[in-house]
């Protein structure tokens, strides 16, 4: 919507139009500010809804990364397990799980 907004405010600026130049002028009056000012901060209105919603976004992609972290460190477990003593493999693929997801919540917990 801003996008639109601001395109909108540059055309009405530029046109040859007298009421339009009228119009922004009576928008700067009102705001107190030019119409440059105005338009800076309704990118970076944009720039901080932008930032919000990709916050929102980051902790769904964070548990599927973490349970991704654990699928793979119990498979090279239990791999590994399977080899050397069978008949542990699903208890040490459990364990595999729960290290991969332990040890990528504390590297996140780090940064």
């Amino acid at each position: 919507m801003s996008d639109k907004l601001t395109t909108a405010l540059q055309v009405l600026s530029t046109s040859p139009v007298k009421a339009d130049r009228l119009a922004i002028e009576r928008l700067e009056k009102q705001y107190g500010a030019s119409l440059l000012e105005i338009i800076n901060e309704l990118e970076n209105y944009a720039i901080v809804r932008q930032s919000i919603q990709d916050e929102r976004a980051k902790p769904k992609n964070q548990l599927i990364v973490v349970c991704c972290y654990g699928c793979l460190w119990a498979a090279v477990i239990g791999i590994a397990t399977l080899f050397i003593k069978p008949s542990v493999t699903v208890a040490a693929m459990t364990l595999g799980f729960t290290v991969g997801v332990s040890g990528k919540l504390l590297v996140q917990k780090g940064e």
